[in-house]
C-alpha cells in the first residue's frame, strides 16, 4: 500500500513539473512581439503605435524624438538606443524612397530585437556594453508621406493643394518613390547638387539642395548629434537588389574610406550582398550617401534589401530579417 501511495506522489510531482514547464514555455511563446512583420502594409499609424509601445516597455533603454515634420505634416521620428552622452554615434536611415517601406519594418524589428537582447550577448558582446559606448540613432521612416501614397494612393495626402498637385504629376501611386511634393529625397542633398528630372513619382532632385522638410530635418539631426559627439558611421537602408554600396571615390578622406571599407565588409559577411562598383560624385550628385562621405567626412554604407519589385512582397521579409537582424549592432561594435 505504501509503495502505491509513493508511486502516486511521484507521478503527481512529475505531472506538476511537466505542467509548470509547459505553462512557462507557453507563456514565453505567447509574449507577442510589438512590431508585426506578417502583413504587407506597415502603415504610419502602426509605426507610431509601435514606437509608443516600445518607449513604454523600455523607457530606460531608448528615447523617441520628433526631429521634424513632413510636407503633409507627419512626424519624422528619431529613436535613440543606449547612452545619449556617448562619445560615438551610429546613424541609421531608412525609407527615403516611398515604395521601399519594408525598410521601416526591418528597422523597427531590429529596434525591438536589440531592446529585448539589451542585457544579453549578440556575437559575443553584451548589447548594453556596446550601446553604452556607441549610441544608435534610427530614423526608421524618412518619407512617411510618400509611403502613404505608395500604400493607399494620392487620397492619403491630407493637404488639398498637395493632393491636387500630385494628381497632375507623372507616375503611379503604387510605384511612388518621391515625397508628397514629387521630390526624390535621395537626390536632394547638398553635395554636387544639380537640378534634374521633373516633379513626379521619381527622379526630381528638387528646386535646390535640401529644399525638402524631410532632408532638412535629417541634416539638423546630424548637426545636433555632432555637437555632442562623433558620428562614427551611417547605415542607409534601401531596396531592392540584395546589393551593397560600400566603395568610395577618390574624393573621400583616407580614414573615411578605411572605415567605410570595414563597415561594408561587416555587412557583407552577414548578408552575403554583392558589393557594387564605386559611384562617381558626378553620377551620384545630390545623393545622401555621397553627402555623408564627401561633404561631412562620415563613413557610410547603403544596403539594398530584397530581390523583387518594390514594394517588396512580405514573403521576402523572413529572408531579409535573417540576413540583416544583427547588421546594425555589429556595425556599432566596430566603434565601441
Amino acid at each position: 500500500m505504501k509503495s502505491i501511495v509513493k508511486r502516486r506522489k511521484i507521478w503527481l510531482l512529475l505531472f506538476l513539473f511537466v505542467g509548470l514547464g509547459l505553462w512557462a514555455a507557453h507563456g514565453q511563446k505567447t509574449e507577442a512581439a510589438i512590431v508585426s512583420t506578417n502583413h504587407q502594409k506597415y502603415t504610419y499609424a502602426e509605426y507610431r503605435k509601435d514606437l509608443k509601445q516600445l518607449k513604454k516597455k523600455y523607457p530606460d533603454r531608448c528615447q523617441v524624438n520628433v526631429i521634424g515634420r513632413s510636407a503633409d505634416d507627419r512626424n519624422l521620428y528619431e529613436v535613440v538606443l543606449g547612452n545619449t552622452q556617448a562619445k560615438k554615434h551610429l546613424v541609421v536611415i531608412a525609407n527615403l524612397h516611398a515604395r521601399e517601406y519594408m525598410t521601416t519594418q526591418l528597422c523597427m524589428r531590429q529596434l525591438e530585437y536589440y531592446l529585448k537582447k539589451y542585457n544579453k550577448k549578440i556575437s559575443g558582446a553584451k548589447v548594453a556594453d556596446v550601446l553604452d559606448k556607441v549610441a544608435i540613432h534610427y530614423v526608421p521612416s524618412a518619407n512617411p508621406d510618400g509611403t502613404a501614397i505608395s500604400q493607399f494612393g494620392f487620397g492619403a495626402i491630407r493637404d488639398k493643394s498637395l493632393r491636387a498637385a500630385l494628381r497632375k504629376m507623372p507616375g503611379s501611386a503604387l510605384r511612388w518613390k518621391a515625397n508628397a511634393r514629387g521630390v526624390d529625397l535621395n537626390r536632394n542633398w547638398a553635395v554636387a547638387f544639380r537640378k534634374g528630372g521633373v516633379r513626379g513619382y521619381a527622379g526630381f532632385h528638387g528646386s535646390k539642395a535640401a529644399s525638402e522638410p524631410e532632408v532638412k530635418a535629417l541634416v539638423k539631426m546630424v548637426n545636433r548629434i555632432e555637437k555632442n559627439g562623433q558620428i562614427a558611421g551611417v547605415v542607409s537602408y534601401h531596396s531592392t537588389g540584395s546589393i551593397l554600396y560600400g566603395r568610395c571615390a577618390s574624393n573621400a578622406e583616407t580614414k573615411v574610406e578605411q572605415v567605410t571599407d570595414r563597415m561594408y565588409r561587416t555587412a557583407q559577411s552577414l548578408t552575403g550582398y554583392r558589393l557594387m562598383p564605386t559611384e562617381s560624385l558626378s553620377s551620384a550628385a545630390g545623393c545622401s550617401r555621397e553627402y555623408f562621405l564627401y561633404k561631412r567626412d562620415i563613413p557610410c554604407i547603403t544596403l539594398e534589401v530584397g530581390r523583387g519589385t518594390c514594394p517588396l512582397s512580405i514573403r521576402e521579409f523572413p529572408s531579409i530579417w535573417r540576413k540583416n537582424k544583427n547588421v546594425v549592432i555589429r556595425e556599432a561594435m566596430l566603434f565601441d
